[in-house]
């Protein structure tokens, strides 16, 4: 088999699969295209080495294996490793003796090409790369305590890092992950892309994904459903509104951003200004009468109301296609008056911060909002109902707070998910400089924005929630430290366009 025959994605599909969904269908798959699971572990040890051997290496290479199939992956690659020339040690972290099968045969093949086993960590030189091969897709719970240790000695190595498959600790399916599990520069993942890669905490560990479908991606397609989509900044940037020449302001939406309570103007600002920039033709600002001057200077396009109570709140909320409330709102006896009105509306909301803790005191279905949820706030908001999702599966809260709620929501963080009843999409955009207060607040601003211009509570948050994430890694080009949520307000008017 040539090298050719096993290419790897770059530019990764949009749509992804729990990862018990590949290991319970690839047999089948390989089947339906006149493959075997033998063949497919060739290919996927061709497919890494097509990767490695483009690298630019200085020294040994460090292969760890496992008593699976992910290790026979490995024992693959080392072989076409040795075979090149190249200088290679595997460390077996479990007894070769427990391989079955296809690994049992990879692992033969190594050996009878003049491969060396190691049970410790013994090179004579730095290694330049580190081959995670230990576990694959039935990972789950904590990393055994060999694997820990072994994985800590490696960590302050500055060796290139690449996982076979799936990071050892990293569930592919949940995102959930182990302590101590291996931190990726790049995952080569198989067959399908999985969606426990690309959310959370797991990202960090994935690093780069690429994709190698191992001459089945087709008839695995044909054979299970996706569990999620992925799209892309060009399909997302498609559902832009598209204003017409003979456009007004109150075509394009008249918004009202609820929030700010003493003390805390600049969040409700952000928020609007973020609304602003993003599009919308009107508006409004209803904010503690303490804040009122506060949010109004320096940006007069803001319609800003000081309001004592609910009453004063009431012929607002009438004059408003979209409402926000939550940013800066404090959860006090005057945050919780308005509230309590916004609960009342039939507009669409989209709820935030405070918004989102005064639900959680009193959950119950809200069909017209749009929930942005960070993980904490998410936990809260799951706290009160029934369905309790394991704590650190973020596809399962997703899951569990669209269900209770009957909202869209967009639970926030590295791979933002967007869920609205079973229609579920993972954010492509953002990085490490969005760790900034008032990032969410932009947010929310941005979702008001775009349904006040007409577009679907699911549509409309996927794209803020792209659009929010491409404007800070534009703003970041100038630092990753220091960023300001107001630092994306020019980013986010040239993306909308």
């Amino acid at each position: 088999m040539s090298i050719s025959q096993a290419k790897y994605l770059t530019n990764l599909p949009q749509v992804a699969y729990t990862a018990q969904a590949v290991q319970a269908n690839e047999a089948e798959a390989a089947r339906l295209a006149g493959s075997t699971l033998s063949a497919l572990m060739q290919r996927a040890g061709a497919a890494l080495f097509d990767y490695v051997s483009r690298l630019s290496l200085s020294g040994p290479i460090l292969i760890l294996t496992g008593k699976g199939n992910n290790g026979g992956d490995g024992y693959v690659l080392a072989r076409l490793c040795n075979q090149a020339g190249m200088a290679v040690e595997v460390l077996a972290l479990f007894d070769p003796s427990q391989l079955q099968g296809d690994a049992q045969q990879a692992y033969q093949a190594y050996l009878d090409g003049g491969g060396v086993i190691s049970n410790a960590v013994q090179m004579q030189s730095t290694p330049a790369l580190i081959v995670d091969a230990v576990f694959g897709s039935g990972f789950r719970g904590q990393l055994p305590d060999k694997v820990a240790e072994v994985f800590r000695q490696l960590a302050s190595c500055s060796a290139h890092r690449l996982a076979v498959d799936i990071p050892s600790g990293v569930n592919g399916s949940t995102s959930e992950v182990a302590r101590d599990a291996f931190v990726a520069d790049v995952t080569m993942t198989f067959i399908a892309l999985k969606q426990g890669l690309l959310s959370g905490s797991a990202k960090h560990h994935a690093g780069q994904v690429y994709l190698a479908e191992l001459g089945v991606g087709q008839e695995f397609a044909q054979l299970v459903s996706a569990s999620c989509h992925y799209l892309s900044g060009e399909a997302l940037l498609a559902k832009r509104p598209v204003r017409a020449a003979d456009a007004y302001k109150n075509r394009c939406g008249h918004v009202l951003l609820i929030g700010g309570g003493p003390g805390m103007a600049g969040a409700i600002r952000l928020a609007g200004e973020a609304c602003l920039r993003a599009g919308a033709g009107l508006v409004s600002v209803a904010t503690h009468p303490d804040n009122q001057a506060m949010v109004l200077q320096g940006r007069y396009e803001l319609m800003v109301h000081g309001v004592a109570n609910a009453d004063a709140l009431q012929p607002l909320l009438e004059k408003a296609d979209i409402i926000v409330i939550g940013p800066g709102l404090g959860q006090s006896p005057w945050a919780r008056a308005l509230f309590d009105a916004v609960r009342q509306c039939t507009q669409g909301v989209v709820v935030d911060a405070d918004g989102l803790n005064l639900l959680a005191g009193q959950p119950g279905q809200w069909q017209n909002a749009v929930l942005t949820p960070h993980w904490g706030e998410a936990k809260r908001l799951c706290a009160g109902i029934e369905t309790d999702p394991e704590t650190s599966n973020r596809f399962g809260m997703s899951n569990a707070l669209a269900q209770y709620y009957q909202a869209c929501v967009v639970l926030k963080g590295p791979g933002t998910l967007v869920q609205q009843a079973q229609r579920l999409n993972i954010n492509r955009s953002g990085c490490a400089a969005m760790a900034s207060a008032g990032m969410g607040d932009v947010l929310s601003g941005i979702i008001a924005a775009l349904l006040a211009q007409g577009l679907s509570k699911f549509d409309a948050a996927m794209l803020a929630v792209y659009i929010h994430g491409l404007a800070a890694e534009k703003a970041a080009h100038d630092g990753a430290h220091g960023l300001l949520a107001s630092d994306l307000f020019v980013h986010i008017r040239g993306i909308i366009g």
